[in-house]
């Protein structure tokens, strides 16, 4: 059987045998393809929200001092014949002078405590009027303040609607007309000595003496 040419060259290994591997054509750059993968974007990071500094607390403008010369309004309560209490805080009444609440007084030769007579008194004015609705709130006393007494408590004409409480005290004779105050509530007093009211029914002692012979024991 005659041999060719070619077969005579596969059998010297003069040919390459053809690969049984597929080629992969090259890419027009001569590179291979690159896959086309795109990097993960990091999330964006939000700013915290910013927080709000706590309040700082501001101290009060007012000392207790000049709070207790501020004027109040309010349902008053009895202290004594010379002094109520309102919301809290303790006014004197202004321009008089009452009995304390411990002093004795005379009257037809026998002794009566004067002082509780004078708040006793102060009560009825602060009291609600005759015939007024049950539940109905309590008057309304505003005081506003003129000076300070001795003890530091603001000394304040108080009036329950046109009423000076201060004024009635005087006229009714149960408070005196008290001149480091001023001489305001001087003719009431004189009138209410003149009809023999409240302490000008019998004998007593000014307030001012009393305190201080108190004192002085």
């Amino acid at each position: 059987m005659p041999v060719t040419r070619a077969a005579l060259f596969l059998l010297l290994g003069i040919l390459p045998a053809p690969s049984v591997f597929a080629q992969v054509p090259p890419t027009a750059t001569g590179r291979a393809p690159v896959p086309n993968v795109r990097a993960p974007v990091p999330p964006k990071v939000q700013p915290s929200a910013a927080v709000a500094p706590a309040p700082v607390p501001v101290a009060s403008a007012l000392s207790e001092t000049e709070r207790q010369q501020q004027g109040a309004a309010g349902a008053g309560r009895v202290f004594n014949g010379d002094t109520i209490r309102i919301d809290g805080r303790t006014f004197r009444l202004w321009g008089i002078d009452a009995p304390e609440l411990i002093q004795a007084c005379q009257l037809d030769g026998r002794n009566y405590g004067c002082g509780r007579e004078a708040a006793a008194y102060l009560r009825t004015l602060l009291a609600p009027e005759p015939g007024s609705a049950a539940g109905a709130p309590p008057p309304q006393v505003v005081c506003e303040p003129r000076t300070a007494d001795q003890f530091g408590r603001p000394a304040a004409v108080c009036r329950l609607g046109e009423v000076d409480l201060g004024a009635e005290m005087v006229r009714a004779g149960w408070a005196l007309a008290f001149a480091p105050h001023g001489t305001d509530y001087a003719p009431l007093e004189a009138e209410a000595r003149a009809a023999l009211r409240g302490l000008w029914a019998g004998s007593f002692e000014a307030p001012w003496d009393w305190r201080a012979r108190r004192q002085g024991e």
